[in-house]
């Protein structure tokens, strides 16, 4: 018979990464890499708040959108029933059916929160100007000081560097037209989110992150289960990220895109 990994050990595993009662955590991450999990993704979850519980507020994103995505072709999503795409993994979509969670109002790259500042992450997002930057729930947290669990998963799923692009205003990032997004909110109302978009084109290598985050002691990595995992201090990332990316505005691109980008630049 096969011992699964159970919720008191995923806990301790979480506090020796570092996740402490009363943190603010954004977490990204792969159930499959921990190994096999008593009660699967709702142990997981259950672990999460359990580690920054009673003060804390667990995160994740609820990514919705796709390169069709276009003043001509506007995204649509209701809080109530838009599932995570399958590419996030199940812990998300287990989360977003977990009973009291809230979810910000954005078309495209709404969050999902329960806990103590739970209203707090999800509240405005559908006033930004950009999907991921000022007054999102991703700048809220690097204001806050809290931070960002890569569970079994790379700098790759790491949301939080497409607001460090869009803080940085970055050239490749976004249309250059405005979208309005249609989002339902739980009373069924529609909301006309305004927006300029993420373009889908340009391929990025957020691994870059790494080093920088070790030599500036902005990251813990331990494992969880049998998860590589990293706890990045949001604030920090946006300290060490933001002074090499605005005067060297093409660092997270991969250096193909890099190539493709500078050449489509000069035409």
């Amino acid at each position: 018979m096969q011992i699964g990994i159970d919720k008191e050990t995923l806990t301790q595993e979480l506090r020796r990464l570092g996740v402490q009662r009363g943190m603010d955590v954004l977490v990204h991450s792969s159930l499959s890499s921990i190994g096999w999990v008593e009660g699967g993704a709702e142990t997981v979850i259950n672990a999460l708040l359990s580690a920054v519980s009673p003060a804390g507020t667990i995160l994740m994103p609820a990514l919705n959108g796709s390169p069709e995505d276009s003043p001509q072709n506007p995204p649509r999503m209701d809080v109530r029933t838009t599932p995570c795409p399958k590419w996030l993994g199940v812990i998300p979509e287990t989360f977003r059916r977990y009973p009291g969670v809230r979810r910000s109002l954005h078309p495209t790259h709404s969050v999902l929160a329960l806990g103590a500042r739970a209203d707090f992450y999800t509240e405005g997002h559908e006033h930004c100007l950009t999907p991921c930057g000022e007054g999102s729930p991703y700048v809220k947290l690097m204001d806050m000081g809290g931070y960002i669990l890569l569970l079994g998963c790379n700098q790759q799923s790491n949301t939080s560097l497409h607001a460090l692009e869009e803080l940085g205003e970055v050239p490749y990032h976004l249309q250059d037209e405005w979208t309005d997004g249609i989002v339902i909110d739980a009373e069924g109302r529609e909301i006309v989110v305004r927006n300029r978009l993420h373009l889908w084109r340009w391929e990025r290598d957020f691994t870059v992150v790494d080093e920088p985050l070790r030599e500036a002691d902005a990251m813990r990595e331990e494992m969880v289960g049998n998860a590589y995992c990293r706890l990045i201090h949001a604030g920090l990332l946006r300290q060490v990220v933001l002074p090499i990316l605005k005067p060297e505005p093409l660092w997270l691109l991969s250096s193909r895109a890099r190539e493709q980008f500078l050449r489509s630049s000069q035409r």
